[in-house]
Protein backbone atom coordinates (compact mmCIF):
# COMPACT_ATOMS: atom_id res chain seq x y z
CA UNK A 1 0.00 0.00 0.00
CA UNK A 2 1.83 5.73 -1.51
CA UNK A 3 1.94 9.47 -2.97
CA UNK A 4 3.64 12.01 -5.01
CA UNK A 5 4.56 14.60 -2.71
CA UNK A 6 6.45 13.36 -0.72
CA UNK A 7 5.22 15.22 2.56
CA UNK A 8 1.97 14.26 1.60
CA UNK A 9 3.27 10.23 1.38
CA UNK A 10 4.20 10.75 4.88
CA UNK A 11 1.28 11.40 5.67
CA UNK A 12 -1.11 8.99 3.13
CA UNK A 13 1.70 6.16 4.89
CA UNK A 14 0.43 6.72 8.12
CA UNK A 15 -2.57 5.13 8.96
CA UNK A 16 -4.75 5.41 12.08
CA UNK A 17 -4.29 1.44 12.55
CA UNK A 18 -2.21 -1.04 12.04
CA UNK A 19 -2.95 -1.77 8.32
CA UNK A 20 -1.59 -2.95 5.25
CA UNK A 21 -0.15 -6.34 3.65
CA UNK A 22 2.08 -6.60 0.87
CA UNK A 23 4.00 -9.23 -0.95
CA UNK A 24 5.85 -10.94 -3.74
CA UNK A 25 5.74 -14.75 -5.02
CA UNK A 26 8.40 -15.94 -7.43
CA UNK A 27 7.80 -20.15 -8.15
CA UNK A 28 8.89 -21.99 -11.10
CA UNK A 29 5.74 -21.05 -13.05
CA UNK A 30 4.35 -18.40 -11.15
CA UNK A 31 4.98 -14.96 -10.04
CA UNK A 32 2.47 -12.64 -8.61
CA UNK A 33 1.97 -9.54 -6.64
CA UNK A 34 -0.71 -8.86 -3.97
CA UNK A 35 -1.36 -6.28 -2.06
CA UNK A 36 -3.95 -5.42 1.33
CA UNK A 37 -5.36 -1.65 1.48
CA UNK A 38 -6.09 -0.68 4.82
CA UNK A 39 -7.17 3.16 5.67
CA UNK A 40 -9.62 4.95 7.88
CA UNK A 41 -10.54 6.66 4.27
CA UNK A 42 -13.13 5.75 2.25
CA UNK A 43 -12.74 7.35 -1.42
CA UNK A 44 -10.26 4.97 -3.12
CA UNK A 45 -9.75 5.38 -6.75
CA UNK A 46 -8.66 3.72 -9.83
CA UNK A 47 -6.60 5.39 -12.52
CA UNK A 48 -4.78 4.96 -15.82
CA UNK A 49 -1.53 5.85 -17.34
CA UNK A 50 -1.09 6.51 -21.00
CA UNK A 51 1.78 5.43 -22.57
CA UNK A 52 3.68 8.72 -23.93
CA UNK A 53 6.76 7.51 -26.06
CA UNK A 54 9.74 6.36 -24.20
CA UNK A 55 7.43 6.65 -20.53
CA UNK A 56 5.62 3.18 -19.59
CA UNK A 57 1.59 3.59 -19.37
CA UNK A 58 0.16 2.16 -15.23
CA UNK A 59 -2.64 0.87 -13.73
CA UNK A 60 -3.05 2.86 -10.53
CA UNK A 61 -4.78 2.62 -6.69
CA UNK A 62 -5.00 4.98 -4.55
CA UNK A 63 -7.18 7.78 -2.81
CA UNK A 64 -8.45 11.21 -3.93
CA UNK A 65 -5.52 13.62 -4.90
CA UNK A 66 -5.02 11.45 -6.73
CA UNK A 67 -3.11 10.17 -3.90
CA UNK A 68 -0.95 7.27 -6.00
CA UNK A 69 -0.77 4.03 -3.16
CA UNK A 70 0.45 0.90 -5.70
CA UNK A 71 0.11 0.21 -9.20
CA UNK A 72 1.81 -1.92 -12.08
CA UNK A 73 3.06 -0.29 -15.34
CA UNK A 74 3.20 -2.07 -18.50
CA UNK A 75 6.99 -3.22 -18.11
CA UNK A 76 5.31 -5.43 -15.11
CA UNK A 77 7.09 -3.69 -12.57
CA UNK A 78 4.85 -3.53 -9.36
CA UNK A 79 4.96 -1.57 -6.13
CA UNK A 80 3.00 -1.04 -3.13
CA UNK A 81 3.85 0.48 0.54
CA UNK A 82 3.08 -0.02 4.08
CA UNK A 83 3.01 2.66 6.93
CA UNK A 84 4.00 2.94 10.57
CA UNK A 85 8.47 1.78 9.57
CA UNK A 86 9.87 4.62 9.22
CA UNK A 87 13.25 5.88 10.69
CA UNK A 88 13.90 9.89 9.97
CA UNK A 89 16.36 9.95 7.15
CA UNK A 90 19.92 11.78 7.03
CA UNK A 91 20.33 14.61 4.64
CA UNK A 92 21.71 14.74 1.56
CA UNK A 93 22.43 18.09 0.19
CA UNK A 94 24.41 16.53 -3.01
CA UNK A 95 21.14 14.72 -4.27
CA UNK A 96 18.30 16.85 -5.20
CA UNK A 97 14.89 16.71 -3.29
CA UNK A 98 12.20 14.53 -5.49
CA UNK A 99 10.09 15.94 -7.31
CA UNK A 100 6.11 16.12 -6.74
CA UNK A 101 4.13 12.60 -7.68
CA UNK A 102 7.39 10.77 -8.25
CA UNK A 103 5.71 7.72 -7.88
CA UNK A 104 3.90 8.04 -10.83
CA UNK A 105 7.04 9.28 -12.51
CA UNK A 106 9.10 5.95 -11.13
CA UNK A 107 5.91 3.72 -13.07
CA UNK A 108 6.93 5.94 -15.85
CA UNK A 109 10.18 5.86 -16.18
CA UNK A 110 11.26 2.22 -14.42
CA UNK A 111 11.03 -1.23 -16.10
CA UNK A 112 13.43 -3.68 -13.10
CA UNK A 113 13.89 -3.01 -9.88
CA UNK A 114 17.63 -2.13 -10.86
CA UNK A 115 15.80 0.84 -12.43
CA UNK A 116 14.19 1.71 -9.32
CA UNK A 117 17.36 1.37 -7.11
CA UNK A 118 18.60 4.00 -9.58
CA UNK A 119 15.74 6.38 -10.15
CA UNK A 120 15.49 6.57 -5.94
CA UNK A 121 19.26 6.84 -5.85
CA UNK A 122 19.27 10.18 -6.99
CA UNK A 123 17.29 12.15 -4.59
CA UNK A 124 17.35 13.20 -1.04
CA UNK A 125 13.90 11.76 0.89
CA UNK A 126 15.03 13.26 3.95
CA UNK A 127 12.32 16.15 4.47
CA UNK A 128 9.40 13.67 3.67
CA UNK A 129 10.21 9.89 4.11
CA UNK A 130 9.65 7.09 1.91
CA UNK A 131 6.99 4.54 3.96
CA UNK A 132 8.45 0.70 3.12
CA UNK A 133 7.80 -0.44 -0.17
CA UNK A 134 7.89 -3.63 -2.26
CA UNK A 135 8.33 -3.98 -5.83
CA UNK A 136 8.35 -6.63 -8.51
CA UNK A 137 9.46 -6.98 -11.71
CA UNK A 138 7.97 -9.24 -14.24
CA UNK A 139 11.37 -10.91 -14.26
CA UNK A 140 10.87 -12.27 -10.90
CA UNK A 141 13.22 -10.29 -8.79
CA UNK A 142 11.80 -7.97 -6.00
CA UNK A 143 12.76 -4.88 -4.13
CA UNK A 144 12.18 -3.76 -0.22
CA UNK A 145 13.26 -0.35 0.23
CA UNK A 146 13.00 0.33 3.67
CA UNK A 147 14.87 3.38 6.14
CA UNK A 148 17.35 2.44 8.36
CA UNK A 149 18.06 3.01 11.97
CA UNK A 150 20.88 4.75 11.32
CA UNK A 151 19.20 7.32 8.29
CA UNK A 152 20.11 5.28 5.67
CA UNK A 153 17.86 3.84 2.88
CA UNK A 154 18.32 0.28 2.76
CA UNK A 155 17.54 -1.26 -1.03
CA UNK A 156 17.25 -5.13 0.00
CA UNK A 157 17.34 -6.81 -3.45
CA UNK A 158 16.32 -10.86 -4.20
CA UNK A 159 16.02 -12.63 -7.02
CA UNK A 160 12.64 -15.68 -6.71
CA UNK A 161 11.68 -16.76 -3.53
CA UNK A 162 8.70 -14.98 -1.73
CA UNK A 163 8.36 -11.34 0.47
CA UNK A 164 5.94 -10.00 2.56
CA UNK A 165 5.79 -6.13 4.46
CA UNK A 166 3.51 -5.13 6.66
CA UNK A 167 3.58 -2.78 9.36
CA UNK A 168 6.81 -3.23 11.06
CA UNK A 169 10.61 -2.04 9.55
CA UNK A 170 12.08 -5.28 7.82
CA UNK A 171 15.70 -3.84 9.23
CA UNK A 172 14.58 -3.13 12.38
CA UNK A 173 11.61 -5.28 13.63
CA UNK A 174 10.99 -3.06 16.49
CA UNK A 175 10.14 0.07 14.48
CA UNK A 176 6.36 -0.15 13.95
CA UNK A 177 4.18 -3.09 15.10
CA UNK A 178 5.97 -6.33 15.62
CA UNK A 179 4.87 -9.45 16.26
CA UNK A 180 2.23 -8.80 13.13
CA UNK A 181 -0.63 -11.38 12.72
CA UNK A 182 -0.98 -10.58 9.22
CA UNK A 183 2.68 -11.23 8.55
CA UNK A 184 2.54 -14.39 10.15
CA UNK A 185 -0.06 -15.72 8.21
CA UNK A 186 0.85 -14.18 4.91
CA UNK A 187 4.30 -15.65 5.62
CA UNK A 188 2.85 -19.03 6.65
CA UNK A 189 0.68 -19.53 3.54
CA UNK A 190 3.79 -18.38 1.49
CA UNK A 191 6.28 -20.83 2.68
CA UNK A 192 3.83 -23.08 2.15
CA UNK A 193 3.67 -22.93 -1.42
CA UNK A 194 7.20 -22.52 -1.56
CA UNK A 195 8.25 -26.10 -0.35
CA UNK A 196 5.21 -27.56 -2.15
CA UNK A 197 3.08 -28.07 0.90
CA UNK A 198 0.29 -26.32 -1.20
CA UNK A 199 -0.44 -25.37 -4.55
CA UNK A 200 1.00 -21.48 -5.73
CA UNK A 201 -2.30 -20.60 -7.15
CA UNK A 202 -4.48 -17.52 -7.77
CA UNK A 203 -6.85 -19.34 -5.54
CA UNK A 204 -4.27 -19.27 -3.13
CA UNK A 205 -3.02 -15.93 -3.29
CA UNK A 206 -7.17 -14.88 -2.80
CA UNK A 207 -7.01 -17.03 0.32
CA UNK A 208 -3.95 -15.10 1.79
CA UNK A 209 -6.10 -11.20 1.04
CA UNK A 210 -9.07 -12.38 2.16
CA UNK A 211 -7.24 -13.73 5.41
CA UNK A 212 -5.46 -10.64 6.30
CA UNK A 213 -8.38 -8.15 5.56
CA UNK A 214 -9.38 -5.54 8.42
CA UNK A 215 -12.91 -5.53 8.27
CA UNK A 216 -14.40 -2.07 7.73
CA UNK A 217 -10.71 -0.97 6.52
CA UNK A 218 -9.95 -2.84 3.80
CA UNK A 219 -10.62 -0.12 0.94
CA UNK A 220 -9.40 -2.95 -1.72
CA UNK A 221 -7.05 -5.87 -2.58
CA UNK A 222 -5.28 -6.28 -5.85
CA UNK A 223 -3.56 -9.29 -7.25
CA UNK A 224 -0.92 -8.45 -10.03
CA UNK A 225 0.57 -10.85 -12.90
CA UNK A 226 3.62 -8.68 -14.38
CA UNK A 227 4.20 -11.09 -17.03
CA UNK A 228 0.31 -11.14 -18.85
CA UNK A 229 -0.02 -7.77 -17.39
CA UNK A 230 -3.05 -8.63 -15.65
CA UNK A 231 -4.62 -7.36 -12.28
CA UNK A 232 -7.81 -8.59 -10.69
CA UNK A 233 -8.95 -5.88 -7.98
CA UNK A 234 -11.05 -6.45 -4.65
CA UNK A 235 -12.86 -3.60 -3.36
CA UNK A 236 -14.26 -2.86 0.70
CA UNK A 237 -13.18 -6.58 1.39
CA UNK A 238 -15.59 -8.40 -0.56
CA UNK A 239 -14.27 -11.42 -2.31
CA UNK A 240 -17.19 -12.63 -4.18
CA UNK A 241 -16.82 -10.08 -6.89
CA UNK A 242 -13.75 -9.52 -8.54
CA UNK A 243 -12.77 -7.00 -11.83
CA UNK A 244 -10.10 -8.84 -14.31
CA UNK A 245 -8.17 -5.67 -16.28
CA UNK A 246 -6.11 -6.17 -19.02
CA UNK A 247 -3.38 -3.72 -19.33
CA UNK A 248 -2.92 -4.00 -22.87
CA UNK A 249 -6.83 -2.81 -23.12
CA UNK A 250 -7.10 0.18 -20.76
CA UNK A 251 -3.99 2.22 -20.90
CA UNK A 252 -4.28 4.01 -23.94
CA UNK A 253 -7.89 5.10 -22.92
CA UNK A 254 -6.32 6.66 -20.08
CA UNK A 255 -9.21 8.03 -16.95
CA UNK A 256 -9.65 8.26 -13.86
CA UNK A 257 -12.75 7.56 -11.29
CA UNK A 258 -14.06 6.39 -8.07
CA UNK A 259 -12.80 2.28 -7.78
CA UNK A 260 -17.05 1.93 -6.31
CA UNK A 261 -17.60 3.78 -10.16
CA UNK A 262 -15.14 1.57 -12.10
CA UNK A 263 -17.22 -1.38 -10.38
CA UNK A 264 -21.01 -0.45 -11.39
CA UNK A 265 -19.53 0.83 -14.57
CA UNK A 266 -18.07 -3.10 -15.19
CA UNK A 267 -20.48 -5.03 -13.69
CA UNK A 268 -19.61 -8.03 -16.27
CA UNK A 269 -16.82 -8.76 -14.25
CA UNK A 270 -14.06 -7.72 -16.94
CA UNK A 271 -12.40 -4.25 -16.74
CA UNK A 272 -12.75 -2.61 -19.74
Amino acid sequence: MLVGACATLALALAPPLEACTVFSYVGDDMIRFGNSEDYSLFETYIWFIKPRGELHGALCLGFDGPSLQGGMNDAGLCFDATAGTSFLLNMHPEKTRPPSEWTTLMLERCATVDDVITFMGRYDFSYGGIGQMLFLDRNGDSLVVASRSDGEIAFLRQSAGYRVITNFNVTATWQGTYPCWRFDFADGLLRSMEVGAMPASDNGFRGILEGVRIPGHTRYSNLFDPRTLTATIYREGDFSEARIIDLHDVLSAGGHCRLEEYFLATAGGRGE
